[in-house]
């Protein structure tokens, strides 16, 4: 398949876009009590991202699996992740203090999903049933797609078209407008993480570590935030101050990890193979005529159906 990667990766997401969004009308709880919705829910992803990327690589052909930024996870690979996780964490909490306190109902009402209460109701059989269909799962497979196969398709266009648009469509992905800023954020570091490492192997690892913490932590989130208090101020000064650390130390590591591949001369999923300079192709990414009908129809299924 000769499209251009700005081209093919759009009309991917254009599909599992509109699966999604099919998928989010059913009513799950309608399939009947015999029926695990977690299952069910699992199942649902797997149709929805996971056999597109499948498909989308075997119409790419055999040689697309050099193109992935797929290695093997290194012991240097761990210092970086865990400060990657910090960032993450610490910047998400930072932004929905923010969120919540500009848009209180907004931002309540778009949780990402039910899990938190759900794993506070049910036992430990279905709280590891949640941690799978909510946390795990979408994990592996958004990071193949986006850190992967969306990654790898817009990096011969520059290392600012590879970040900037994988985590773009990645925050579109999940039709939530409110949280888009949250989602873009996370996005953003997930792919330095990736392009540090060349590999998306540790943002899996991470992605899945902080959808855990979604999952079980995120609803004390809302109740400090939703208070004006002196706790409050404190947790927002620590959760800052966290993050700026964490933020030092991913940077450096990533330096670090620069430099060796630097004198070892190792290959960067990051090298450009276009002639113009990076400020060019990224305009030629955004005016792609597919990722203007994916901004189109995320602004149309996010806000009116």
């Amino acid at each position: 398949m000769k499209v251009k990667g700005i081209h093919a990766a759009p009309a991917l997401l254009i599909v599992i876009s509109a699966l999604t969004a099919a998928a989010g009308r059913l009513d799950i709880s309608k399939l009947g009590e015999n029926t695990n919705p977690y299952l069910t829910v699992m199942i649902i992803e797997l149709c929805c991202i996971g056999l597109p990327a499948v498909f989308f690589c075997l119409l790419r052909g055999g040689e697309y699996k050099g193109r992935l930024p797929l290695r093997a996870l290194k012991l240097s690979h761990i210092g970086i992740s865990a400060y990657a996780l910090l960032v993450i964490v610490c910047g998400s909490i930072a932004l929905s203090i923010l969120m919540y306190n500009l848009f209180p109902e907004a931002f309540a009402a778009s949780a990402a999903s039910v899990s938190s209460s759900a794993v506070a109701n049910y036992g430990q059989t279905d709280s590891i049933y949640a941690a799978l269909a909510f946390g795990i799962l979408p994990a592996l497979l958004e990071e193949f797609l986006f850190r992967g196969i969306v990654f790898a398709e817009y990096s011969p266009w520059g290392g600012a078209a590879a970040v900037i648009m994988s985590s773009l469509t990645f925050s579109m992905l999940h039709f939530n407008p409110v949280r888009l800023p949250i989602y873009l954020y996370c996005g953003i570091i997930l792919a330095l993480l990736t392009a540090a490492t060349g590999s998306f192997i540790p943002a899996m690892v991470v992605h899945t570590a902080n959808n855990i913490f979604v999952l079980y932590f995120e609803s004390y989130i809302y109740k400090v935030a939703g208070k004006h208090s002196g706790g409050l101020i404190m947790l927002a000064f620590l959760v800052i101050t966290a993050l700026l650390i964490a933020a030092a130390l991913f940077f450096s590591a990533s330096e670090k990890l620069y430099r060796t591949k630097s004198e070892k001369n190792a290959p960067s999923p990051l090298i450009r193979q276009r002639g113009a300079g990076e400020a060019p192709l990224l305009v030629q990414a955004f005016v792609s005529p597919t990722f203007i009908i994916l901004v189109v129809f995320y602004l149309v299924a996010s806000f009116l159906i």
